[in-house]
Order: structure tokens, then sequence, then C-alpha cells
């Protein structure tokens, strides 16, 4: 994302923020590129429900999501537009686990992820990882410390440098490091050999 498009979102945050309701839609099309980039880096780490869906589809529930998360709590800077987004992906993708994979679901049987595939981030032999490890994952991400779920949404959902993130939160990117690695220390405790990435 440039200076230029970072500064147009927070102009667009403010004045949501101050009540204009005309903002919303408006704030979600400037940040479209990145929503469908983050839907489909999110899906990447719910390779069950990649089975069924498509970033397409993942997103535009998100976004009906999205747009009633902005009516009710305006985020105060474009970094918790960010981190509201996710979530609302994030819940958009575990309502979808649970459709396709609850008991007497339709996803209770097995079908080949799609061919030649290869859009957006792909965690470390996470094909091999199970369903349950990875609904795990994303539930234990929300309950981090806020800086620390902040720095490792936008590092790991949203594929961020440390220095972009430093420079959006506006601490140095030893700070952001620590929050990382913060985040990656609790993650594993909370998770232990359930861990995806291990």
């Amino acid at each position: 994302m440039t200076t230029s498009d970072t500064r147009q979102l927070s102009i667009l945050v403010d004045r949501l923020r101050a009540g204009e309701e005309d903002a919303r839609e408006p704030l979600i099309r400037a940040a479209m590129d990145q929503l469908v980039s983050l839907s489909r880096k999110m899906l990447r780490t719910f390779p069950a429900v990649r089975r069924w869906e498509e970033t397409g589809d993942v997103l535009q529930n998100s976004l009906i999501r999205l747009d009633r998360a902005l009516r009710v709590v305006p985020p105060s800077s474009s970094r918790e537009f960010f981190g509201l987004a996710a979530e609302q992906i994030r819940r958009e993708l575990l309502d979808l686990t649970r459709y396709y994979f609850g008991s007497q679901s339709v996803g209770t049987h097995r079908s080949p992820v799609r061919p030649g595939d290869t859009s957006g981030f792909d965690p470390p032999a996470h094909e091999s990882v199970d369903l349950d490890q990875w609904t795990a994952f994303h539930v234990a991400v929300e309950g981090l410390p806020d800086e620390d779920r902040e720095a490792f949404m936008l590092i790991f959902y949203h594929d961020w440098p440390h220095a972009d993130v430093a420079e959006l939160f506006d601490v140095s990117e030893r700070t952001v490091g620590r929050r990382w690695k913060s985040a990656i220390i609790a993650l594993k405790r909370r998770l232990g050999r359930s861990f995806p990435n291990d």
C-alpha cells in the first residue's frame, strides 16, 4: 500500500469517525485490493474450507459483516479498520468451517483441493495440518493481547513487512519484532503441539 493510499484511508476513517455515514462505502472501496488479498491469504489457511469456497464468496459475506460492524463501532485508525476487516473475514471462515464440517454437514466427506491454486499466502506444510488445528489457531489469535494481536494480524494475515507495521504504529521495528515474537510464543503456549507451523 502506498503512502497516498494510506493517507486516503486515514481521511475516510476520520470522516466515518466524525459521523459521516457516507464515508463508509468509499472506505471499503478504497481498501478493496487489500481486502481481496487478505481474504485470499486467510482462505489459504483454511484449506478444508477452500475445497468448497472461493475468495470472492468469502469476501462478499465478509464485506456484509464489515459494513455492519462499521455502522456500530467506527474504527479510530486505518490500523483498527484492517484489524476489524480481518476479524470479520476470520469469523466468516470459522462459520463456514462449522457449516461444512459440523456433524451432519455437507463437508463431512472429503474432496480434493482445487488443482493449481497457488494464490495467496501459503504457510509451511499447511496441507498436512488438520482442520481442528487451523480452527484452534485462528480462534487463539483473537485471544492475544491487543498490541500483539494487531502486529501479528498485519504481518501474518496482511503480509506487511515489519517496517510498514512500525510506521503505522509509530514505533520501532524492534518493538514490532518483540510483539511478533510475543504473539508466536503465546500462541504456541496456548496451542502446544497443535500449533500449525510446527
